[in-house]
């Protein structure tokens, strides 16, 4: 072997295992700039692997979440003490740091997060984009507040069944998934628990999706009056919709669509509470007097969830959080960040203004 064959050979040992993730990093990069691309991936490769991880995850009752965390803190903070008494290199020990940093964004990508390139909403469902109108909007939020008066449900720990509540999610899902083209079913979905709740309560996280599992995660701290509707919002992350907005519109429609009265009312419930903020941020004028069509029960049940999450909620680490989360948003082309949240409004109204209502709203 000649010396320059001698030193490829070197070259490949120590940089070989750059070359993989760099290519598909360069791929989803491609895809990134090409949401038509994307969409050919979240339609027809996303639900092979989502169907290939569900499968496996759902098998255990923990989360593997977690278990991917700890083993990400293993590798770092036990690689970097077996460094500092010397039994191991600190050459390798970066290398094995650098390939992670490298394999986990693939691997999150690939398995999920191309997503966020695909094309908006309006584009992927038909809906076409509507005027400001105060009338129709005033209109429309009033006829959500009869709607949520009227689906009122007394709620609480003794009536509330979470395996029967995620059933009946699952059912609306697989009703409506035609019309909201969703791939349905794309996966087995097994509700998990995070060893980090207390953590997530202290921030004020309902629920998140595991994209490199494909679990949905939800934060057990939650009124009844909540669990239903964030559910319903991590399932349609898992249906490989990333849009924070999105996740609301699939929620609200598949749980205000639903027979259930629990599942129903929590919809109601939730996607009203956005109505009336972009209600205040729009036409302040008409908040309060639009405001005071709720019934009193309804407003006992909103204060009774903002007193349960206040106690718990410490502000610098919701800022924190806040602010992460934002960030992280923003990188993955979100351009309004944690306030898309509430984008849900403008949906709505697209949706509603181009289709009938899924539902029959005479409850």
């Amino acid at each position: 072997m000649s010396e320059l064959q001698k030193k490829c050979l070197r070259l490949l040992r120590r940089y070989g295992g750059y070359a993989a993730p760099v290519i598909l990093l360069s791929a989803v990069w491609i895809c990134s700039r090409n949401p038509a691309l994307a969409e050919g991936y979240m339609c027809r490769v996303y639900p092979v692997i989502a169907v290939a991880l569900s499968s496996f995850s759902r098998l255990f009752p923990f989360s593997f979440f977690d278990v991917l965390l700890a083993a990400v803190l293993v590798l770092l903070a036990g690689g970097g003490i077996a460094v500092m008494i010397k039994k191991l290199r600190f050459r390798r020990w970066i290398g094995w740091c650098c390939r992670l940093l490298l394999w986990l964004p693939v691997w999150f990508y690939l398995s999920w997060g191309m997503s966020y390139f695909r094309p908006d909403f309006h584009e992927r469902l038909s809906v076409e984009r509507q005027a400001p109108d105060k009338t129709f909007f005033e209109a429309f939020v009033v006829r959500y507040i009869d709607s949520l008066n009227r689906s009122y449900t007394a709620i609480d720990m003794d009536s509330f069944d979470a395996e029967e509540i995620d059933r009946e999610i699952e059912r609306m899902y697989e009703k409506h998934h035609v019309r909201l083209r969703l791939p349905y079913p794309c996966g087995s979905r097994r509700t998990k628990h995070t060893l980090f709740e207390p953590l997530l309560t202290r921030t004020g996280v309902t629920g998140f999706f595991d994209p490199f599992f494909n679990e949905v995660q939800v934060n057990r701290f939650m009124l009844p009056h909540s669990y239903p509707f964030t559910l319903a919002h991590e399932k349609a992350h898992q249906f490989g919709i990333a849009c924070e907005a999105e996740c609301n519109f699939y929620a609200s429609v598949v749980c205000t669509a639903s027979s259930h009265p629990q599942v129903r009312y929590s919809g109601y419930l939730k996607t009203t509470s956005y109505l009336l903020n972009s209600l205040y941020g729009m036409f302040p004028g008409e908040y309060e007097r639009i405001y005071q069509m709720i019934d009193s029960c309804v407003i006992s049940d909103y204060r009774k969830i903002h007193d349960h999450w206040k106690k718990a909620i410490r502000p610098a680490l919701s800022d924190a959080q806040n602010k992460l989360y934002n960030c992280y948003l923003k990188t993955n082309r979100q351009a309004s960040g944690i306030n898309s949240y509430s984008e849900v409004t403008g949906l709505l109204v697209d949706w509603e203004a181009s289709f009938p209502p899924v539902s029959d709203r005479r409850l």
